[in-house]
């Protein structure tokens, strides 16, 4: 098991693009995240998601991590104690004097570690229902 400095009750809230929206019955709203979401970015960096405890500490909620996004984008809430069960390391990362910012800047973090497609499939994906949708 991967050791995070974050604690494995909280969660990431990863920001998943319209593309990566799957129609299903099956799942409360109608609506999972693929797979895909949950892979690293195609620059090589860590996935990254805005921890959940943050975001609310600083007095914003799970719509705010896609503030400024159009229609159809949304938001899945990633059990950090999944991550960590799938080697995944998760650490702060807080993004601090960008060029743009975000209000959810301070809450951003980094999931660290090789994530199989198995892995995002099965586990990550499975664990991690979407808590907003842009309209």
């Amino acid at each position: 098991m991967a050791v995070s400095s974050v604690s494995s009750d909280d969660q990431g809230f990863r920001r998943v693009r319209p593309l990566h929206l799957v129609k299903d019955p099956k799942v409360v709203g109608g609506w999972r995240a693929s797979s895909a979401a949950f892979e690293d970015d195609s620059d090589g960096a860590s996935m990254s998601v805005y921890l959940r405890s943050i975001v609310l500490d600083i007095g914003l909620t799970d719509k705010d991590v896609v503030a400024g996004k159009e229609t159809k984008w949304a938001v899945a809430a990633i059990p950090i104690q999944v991550l960590v069960e799938e080697e995944q390391v998760v650490e702060p990362d807080p993004i601090v004097n960008a060029l743009v910012s975000h209000p959810c800047d301070p809450a951003h973090a980094l999931v660290n570690g090789v994530k199989k497609p198995k892995t995002r499939r099965e586990r990550i994906s499975k664990a991690s229902p979407l808590v907003f949708i842009v309209p």
